[in-house]
């Protein structure tokens, strides 16, 4: 069992990470950190943690924490992995990894150094549905890839529903793109099994209702072996679709609904026989995310999506981005 501490217990953590390691099967919540001492201790005696700590150097000198999930404002993870690491601790560090390319590649240097394993929390990897997706592709049953595209837009929702670092600029290093849409880019990464060479993008962050944070982004991606991406993202959609779709020479697939937090949603597919089509019974990504770093953890292998990949989605967005503000077209 890897001991897990949480640092950053907000409505994320409470929501999906602490019934993810409960879920995981090899892993075992042992510990909170927060800044806030009450609120660490109150998060700790509502979701039965043993320990509750103010102060990361202390939580890192527990031997039973032998792992920290990472979900603080994006703007900090890099004071902190290089905090988690330089204790020789393992990290899973949630999307971004950070909000530039400097500290990204900070992170990445820092568990290399210290030999620890660094994992990136892009979830959708573990959807059972995208899986199969990867597999279709990867196998030539759809014939080479020619256009692909993904949707992760959000509903209205009340005031005061995210966390308000969010809507800071310095610390969450972006709006909706950085929230969901760079989830959709790095999900067709991993069903594709290619990478990125250039992007476009629209946001409307000079009109949005959080400007100068964009509510609305649609990205333009070139991939290296050709194929041509879409991807949309924005915030108070009705019923968005949230779907991936790949279409190839040969054949064709359809995720409905699978681009989430919750794990749902099924798979049609076009030319070619599927192994899966609906969900397996009691399927949790996270918990799958999990186990199977906690299983990276124990083999020295790579996670996925590892560090590398989370270095890789913040050039990408650094790349949208730029391309937002300037108008063109930019490699990454």
């Amino acid at each position: 069992m890897l001991g897990f501490a949480i640092l950053g217990p907000g409505r994320f953590a409470a929501g999906r990470l602490v019934t993810a390691l409960a879920k995981a099967g090899n892993c075992n919540l042992v510990a909170v950190v927060s800044r806030d001492r009450a609120r660490a201790q109150a998060f700790a005696e509502e979701h039965a943690v043993p320990r509750a700590y103010d102060d990361l150097g202390a939580a890192l000198a527990d031997p039973e924490v032998q792992a920290v999930w990472v979900a603080t404002p994006h703007a900090l993870h890099r004071v902190h992995v290089e905090q988690i690491a330089a204790a020789r601790r393992h990290v899973l560090c949630e999307k971004p990894l950070a909000t530039t390319v400097e500290d990204a590649a900070a992170i990445v240097r820092a568990c290399n150094r210290a030999r620890v394993t660094l994992g990136t929390g892009y979830h959708l990897r573990h959807h059972p549905l995208h899986k199969e997706a990867r597999r279709l592709v990867r196998s030539g049953e759809l014939g080479p890839v020619q256009i692909a595209t993904a949707e992760w837009s959000l509903p209205a929702t009340p005031p005061g529903a995210s966390a308000a670092w969010r809507r800071e600029p310095e610390l969450s290093g972006g709006g909706i793109l950085t929230g969901t849409g760079i989830h959709a880019i790095d999900l067709l990464r991993f069903v594709l099994s290619d990478e990125v060479d250039e992007v476009t993008a629209l946001t409307d962050a000079a009109s949005s209702p959080i400007s100068p944070l964009e509510s609305r982004a649609l990205a333009l991606l070139r991939f290296r072996t050709g194929t041509l991406a879409f991807v949309r993202c924005a915030r108070g959609v009705y019923a968005p679709s949230n779907t991936l779709e790949v279409q190839g020479t040969r054949g064709s697939l359809i995720a409905h609904r699978t681009i989430d937090e919750l794990t749902r949603g099924r798979l049609e597919v076009l030319g070619a026989d599927t192994q899966l089509s609906g969900m397996p019974a009691g399927t949790d990504m996270y918990a799958l995310q999990a186990r199977a770093f906690a299983d990276a953890v124990v083999r020295g292998d790579e996670p996925d999506a590892s560090g590398g990949d989370g270095l890789r989605m913040t050039a990408i967005a650094t790349a949208l981005y730029q391309s937002a503000r300037g108008g063109r077209t930019v490699a990454v």
